[in-house]
């Protein structure tokens, strides 16, 4: 089947997650994404498991990607970045609002020449904040937008970071949303536009409790339960009291309080039968038989090293073995859509750092070997020497 965004091109100039992981949704729809790496390479590049050169970090948010290393500082490399964006229907980038315009490809100078383009401009702030010129990674945005005060209120714990960077992935999902909205209103305009997407933005507005805050409201949704039991920790997606309420009328649990006895005492010896009546279950099985009879959502608190073994991930598909450039593989997740008449999934791992300087610039240029080479030599594309470049 095809995939949905067959024939679209990428110029994917962003780094680290909030963009590059815009990029590999895109590029797992089927657009031809052509990243730009700077000759430090990206950060990510030193984080994760390292096989062949390619970090897990890099290569998770870059699989399937094109590489193309460009030194910008050199005379005659913005003008290569031009002739890409020409050509491109999207461009990404997560530089601080004002970095763009100073190395001369922004938008007003892009769109120019391409005024088809489509941009996707992340910042933590957005460009017209007053706040714009402050420098921004996930955490930051976590600790401004109130989530790391109350994970910290909720648990009973110092303020820490989240274990994922929600700012980032939420300001690239949002971003591609708007990337492909724009790409239906050029299809009726003949126009692109720019887009401006703030992490703050976009963390603010994906953060379903931040309006118990804001209207100084209790928090009304219930403190679920998460449970030890012989076979590890259980999370039950309800309050203690509509869970004995379930238990008593359908699983098979008595009430063990005794007539006139109050509140605090009718409370502990309820949840005390609750916690044996749920170790009567010996293994994952049997709770989630039990679950299933009283109808209520649960999860196994598992240990990421297991995901591999559950069995919703292993049965569609969404851990997939990819090349590892060493003779193996490696696991990595893959694309979330399904459709009924499309295709979608992670296309191949990702790319050492100008891996792809001469097919690029050949394919979507039509440069010969001559003209590419002469860039080479001056410095402006740049690549990894010990692997074979295409």
């Amino acid at each position: 089947m095809q995939y949905p965004l067959e024939g679209i091109k990428v110029l994917d100039f962003s780094r680290v997650v909030a963009g590059p992981f815009a990029g590999r949704l895109l590029a797992d729809l089927g657009a031809d994404v052509v990243k730009v790496e700077p000759p430090d390479g990206d950060n990510t590049r030193l984080h994760g498991k390292n096989i062949q050169g390619i970090s897990g970090m890099f290569n998770q948010q870059n699989a399937g990607k094109r590489n193309v290393c460009l030194d910008l500082r050199k005379s005659g490399a913005v003008a290569v970045a031009k002739e890409l964006a020409a050509v491109a229907d999207i461009v990404l980038e997560n530089y601080r609002p004002g970095v763009m315009s100073r190395l001369g490809v922004d938008f007003a100078v892009l769109s120019a020449e391409n005024p088809k383009l489509i941009m996707l401009s992340i910042s933590g702030f957005g460009h017209d904040s007053p706040e714009s010129h402050r420098p921004s990674y996930a955490p930051v945005v976590h600790a401004e937008v109130g989530l790391m005060h109350r994970m910290a209120q909720r648990n009973g714990t110092p303020p820490g970071d989240l274990p994922l960077s929600t700012a980032d992935t939420n300001a690239s999902l949002h971003g591609v949303i708007a990337v492909l909205a724009a790409l239906t209103m050029r299809n009726q305009t003949g126009r692109g536009q720019h887009i401006d997407m703030s992490m703050m933005d976009a963390t603010f507005a994906t953060d379903d409790r931040a309006h118990f805050e804001m209207e100084d409201a209790v928090d009304t949704l219930p403190v679920c339960p998460i449970v030890d039991l012989p076979f590890g920790q259980v999370f039950i997606a309800t309050d203690m009291k509509l869970l004995f309420k379930k238990l008593n009328r359908h699983g098979g649990l008595a009430d063990p309080t005794p007539e006139g006895a109050d509140l605090n005492t009718k409370i502990a010896l309820r949840n005390q039968a609750i916690e044996e009546r749920l170790k009567q279950c010996e293994n994952i099985e049997q709770l989630g038989e039990l679950m299933d009879t009283i109808d209520l959502p649960w999860g196994q608190v598992r240990d990421p090293h297991d995901l591999e073994a559950q069995a919703t991930l292993k049965h569609r598909g969404m851990i997939v073995q990819i090349d590892d450039r060493a003779g193996g593989t490696r696991p990595i997740a893959d694309s979330p859509y399904r459709f009924s008449n499309a295709t979608s999934g992670v296309r191949g791992p990702a790319a050492h750092r100008g891996e792809h300087n001469r097919s690029v610039l050949n394919d979507w240029l039509g440069l010969a070997d001559a003209s590419i080479d002469a860039r080479i030599d001056a410095g402006i594309l740049i690549s990894d020497s010990s692997e074979p470049q295409d």
